[in-house]
């Protein structure tokens, strides 16, 4: 009886410990899932700041660009440009209030990390206060009537130099801010989820040896000692079989959690507008989304197993992405690891592109593989190469600006110093050009000014810059003549005197009136020309210009189609 009782004991005993070390591994197989959840939903809001981030920079570049495009465009137009260049900016706003305080819509989260809140607020060039002044100066531009919008308005200089420099850093540092902090936030939720499925294998191995071993001990020491207690064994069978059933049952949960983790992965993937790609070993393609198959032209089936590289990378580029990746697969480091940067690649049909590409780093089954996500950046490149254009060269002739001038002569006469060679400015201005206008309307003067731009580029050297100032005015800078000032004087004066006689011959400029009764209209006009030379001058480049200036002026008080040298 005291044996009986005894193993009744061991037998509760054993029950208890089993139902605890179930007890803790399905909490920690909740606690796994729960942290699989938390991953995927830390990698959705980190793709949320980060694309909206990455909207932030694309609309600082979109409102400089509609905000130039308000100077340059015509007035009628200028009412479209205006709505254009509001949405942009609201949008702008209200993406950087989601991205400080929170937008359910947007995915973004409502708290900031104290990095991220040193970045937008803590610091002297807090990002906070770059955006509002940006917004403020932009919605101060809306303000301006059309006659306020001139090239010089401080408003209009300050959108343009902010957003393609400071702002574009600014912002560039927050989305590598966003992206850090969300792959360690990941990092450690995986950490996390890893020790949460150690935990679950050392309770199955400790109930393994706490509770299994023990328990059939004591089952064989009652059939041992009671033959007669078949029920009872077969009672503890029927137990073992549910449990063995509520095993699985959890075995078959698990494996659901894996194909919706899965599926989770493969909708984000096929959605997403930037190709993803996987590679393993050997570079060989493992993983193309259909982003990748619209943006290089190669269907998956095409791209998989196949070397990255050879799909593409330029040429130029094969033999050092080659030994890149080879490096990597071996220790898991490279320099592109963990970094957004722009480069070139292939399309299917041989064109060469850009894209931005960022890399990170993982290991499956052992192995170093590489997660690229890419974006076509063509459309950007091109803002920016517009925005470029109509800062710094003239719309009409698309001869270089006044701006572009500028910073052309400042280099010009640093040169001059180093090297001793003389230097030249000639100020130009058409005679009579006035009159034309007044005649046959601001089209004809503008076939005019542009025969005339084609002209005086041709008899310039390649070297030296031919600018338009506005008007009928034009600048043109001769640069290396030679150490001697006589000898500089003369190739100055030949070259100014090429350009009276090749702009002094006919126009012949045809005006179209809508297909019909179309005529040519055959203009002679002349012109004055200023002109100064400069070396190791002390005088600034304003100095320069005034004195090309009053030349030309002595050319136009002479009687015209002159030329005159500044004596300094």
């Amino acid at each position: 009886m005291t044996d009986w009782v005894s193993d009744l004991n061991v037998a509760r005993a054993l029950t208890w410990r089993y139902a605890i070390a179930l007890f803790l591994v399905a909490s920690l197989s909740t606690a796994a899932w729960l942290s699989l959840h938390l991953v995927i939903s830390e990698q959705q809001s980190t793709a949320a700041v980060v694309n909206v981030s990455g909207r932030q920079r694309m609309l600082s570049q979109r409102t400089a660009l509609f905000s130039n495009l308000l100077l340059n465009t015509p007035k009628p137009e200028r009412s479209l440009i205006r709505d254009q260049l509001k949405d942009a900016i609201l949008l702008m706003e209200r993406s950087h209030h989601g991205l400080t305080h929170g937008d359910k819509a947007m995915g973004l989260p409502d708290t900031l990390s104290p990095a991220v809140h040193s970045l937008y607020f803590d610091q002297p060039d807090a990002i906070d206060d770059q955006v509002a002044n940006y917004v403020k100066t932009v919605q101060a531009l809306l303000v301006l009537g059309d006659d306020q919008l001139t090239a010089d308005n401080p408003l209009l200089q300050y959108i343009t130099r902010t957003a393609s420099t400071t702002l574009v850093a600014a912002l560039d540092g927050m989305v590598r801010q966003y992206q850090l902090e969300g792959e360690a936030s990941v990092g450690r939720l995986q950490k996390a989820e890893t020790i949460f499925w150690l935990g679950t294998l050392l309770l199955l191995m400790l109930e393994a040896a706490l509770i299994f071993h023990p328990f059939v001990k004591h089952v064989r020491s009652i059939i041992g000692k009671l033959q007669g207690a078949t029920d009872e064994l077969q009672s503890y069978q029927g137990h073992l079989e549910e449990t063995v059933m509520q095993r699985t049952a959890e075995l078959e949960s698990r494996s659901r959690a894996l194909e919706e983790s899965e599926e989770k992965f493969r909708l984000i993937s096929t959605n997403a507008k930037d190709a993803i790609v996987i590679i393993g070993h050997g570079a060989q393609v493992i993983y193309w989304n259909p982003a990748a198959e619209k943006i290089f032209g190669y269907t998956a089936n095409e791209a998989i197993n196949t070397n990255l590289h050879s799909l593409i990378t330029p040429v130029r580029y094969r033999d050092a992405a080659h030994s890149g990746f080879e490096r990597f697969h071996r220790s898991g480091v490279g320099d592109l690891i963990g970094k957004t940067l722009e480069v070139a690649a292939l399309h299917k049909s041989g064109d060469e592109f850009p894209i931005e590409l960022s890399i990170s780093a993982f290991k499956l089954q052992n192995s170093w593989h590489a997660l690229g996500i890419i974006r076509d950046i063509t459309e950007r490149k091109q803002m920016e190469e517009q925005v470029r254009q109509l800062a710094f060269y003239d719309t009409l002739t698309s001869l270089p600006n006044r701006r572009l001038f500028n910073d052309r002569l400042n280099q010009t006469m640093a040169a001059s110093r180093r090297s001793g060679f003389y230097g030249a400015v000639m100020f130009l201005d058409l005679d009579n050009f006035k009159p034309l206008n007044d005649t046959h309307g601001h089209a004809v003067g503008d076939l005019l000014l542009i025969e005339a731009a084609k002209r005086l580029k041709n008899s310039a050297r390649e070297m030296d810059t031919v600018a338009r100032f506005g008007g009928d005015e034009f600048v043109v800078m001769l640069c290396e003549l030679g150490e001697d000032k006589a000898e500089s004087t003369l190739q100055a004066r030949a070259v100014a005197e090429k350009i009276r006689a090749t702009l002094s011959e006919p126009y012949l400029l045809h005006v179209e009136q809508d297909g019909m009764n179309d005529t040519t209209v055959e203009h002679r006009c002349t012109v004055s020309i200023g002109i100064t030379l400069f070396i190791n001058h002390i005088g600034s480049p304003d100095d320069i210009m005034k004195w090309a200036d009053e030349a030309m002026y002595q050319a136009k008080e002479a009687g015209r189609n002159l030329i005159r040298l500044h004596e300094s």
